[in-house]
């Protein structure tokens, strides 16, 4: 992998072309943020809801250890 790469000077020939007008006006619809009425909007992650529900599954005995008589 590290073969493919060189310490050669960088190609001269290579243009860097500024951004074109609908690549500006993109950049800044999406810089606005999510449109009115996205359901992006409504979204919520509740991590504390998650832990929650993760540490109440760490407690519930697997159906291995319902099945043996104490």
């Amino acid at each position: 992998m590290l073969s493919s790469f060189s310490d050669r000077a960088p190609c001269k020939t290579k243009v860097r072309k500024p951004p074109s007008a609908a690549a500006l006006a993109e950049a800044e619809r999406l810089r606005e943020g999510p449109a009115a009425g996205s359901s992006a909007e409504r979204v919520v992650i509740d991590l504390n809801h998650y832990a929650a529900v993760a540490d109440r599954l760490r407690s519930v005995p697997s159906p291995k250890q319902e099945e043996s008589p104490e």
